[in-house]
């Protein structure tokens, strides 16, 4: 039967993160004279500002949302993502002079991108992006749990809760989606593999990309105990399903997700430090 509530709350705020994405972001960066955007820059960051405001609704109080650069202790960078939501009471302050913050793999949540129109050859740079990024928790040295929701050893292969939930947030794919589900899987690079790939792809216009298991069932997961899931778009109708289900799997994925603690000494190993080298301690 589900609540009234939680359905009138939610779509007040889809209507609102709907208009704000696609209408105001317009209004105030696109100069119609000129016919392109003022100031892109400022552009992008008020649509990830937009975002953001719109994935508090639905994740757990204890993660919060930022945006930098990813890091480990095989001394890899990401590129810069749009969206990190990360575990702030174990997460700590990294960043340079001009506020550019770095974030420790081991207590990050979900990384997202938001992008406006995609055509084809657009979307491949983005997934492929998203899981160049994503691939870096599978570096994380000697982890330490401070949330797993099963015992064992970290394993983003076969423990989808242990790799980051990604997802991708644009206005509307500029191609035809009829063959997508079928042709997704060929936009990845050769050597990305199943758990790299994206959870989920919201295109406000479109629909949702999601995944489905041998059962037909929606699932956001591309990897699960080495079966992998083909993939099902829900389409954008006149009612807000397709903003239902990616609100609830990315709860559900954020609430989920295994969080680490990151030790610094494993940061900072085979480096001197007051005199001592890491690699002794």
């Amino acid at each position: 039967m589900g609540n009234k509530v939680i359905k009138a709350l939610i779509d007040e705020k889809v209507e609102l993160f709907k208009y704000a994405f696609q209408k105001t972001s317009l209004n105030v960066f696109y100069d119609e004279h000129l016919g392109k955007l003022t100031h892109p820059g400022e552009y992008g960051m008020y649509r990830e500002s937009i975002c953001k405001d719109f994935l508090r609704l639905f994740i757990p109080m204890r993660l919060d949302i930022g945006n930098g650069f990813l890091i480990n202790t095989a001394d890899e960078i990401s590129t810069q993502c749009d969206i990190v939501i990360y575990d702030r009471n174990n997460t700590p302050l990294i960043e340079n002079n001009e506020r550019q913050r770095f974030f420790p793999v081991e207590t990050v949540s979900a990384i997202g991108e938001i992008k406006s129109n995609l055509d084809r050859e657009d979307l491949k740079l983005a997934l492929n992006k998203l899981a160049r990024n994503k691939k870096l928790r599978d570096s994380i040295d000697s982890p330490k749990v401070i949330k797993r929701t099963h015992d064992g050893r970290f394993d983003p292969e076969n423990y989808c809760y242990d790799s980051m939930f990604s997802f991708l947030i644009c206005n509307k794919l500029n191609f035809s989606i009829e063959k997508l589900v079928n042709e997704i899987d060929s936009f990845y690079e050769a050597d990305i593999k199943p758990w790299h790939k994206h959870n989920l792809i919201l295109s406000v216009e479109d629909g949702l990309l999601a995944y489905v298991d041998s059962n037909k069932k929606t699932f956001m997961y591309p990897n699960l105990t080495k079966e992998v899931f083909k993939n099902r778009f829900l389409k954008h109708t006149n009612s807000n399903i397709h903003f239902y289900v990616a609100c609830s799997y990315i709860f559900m994925g954020t609430t989920s997700n295994s969080i680490y603690y990151p030790d610094m000494i494993s940061y900072l190993k085979g480096y001197a430090v007051d005199g001592v080298n890491t690699d002794q301690q």
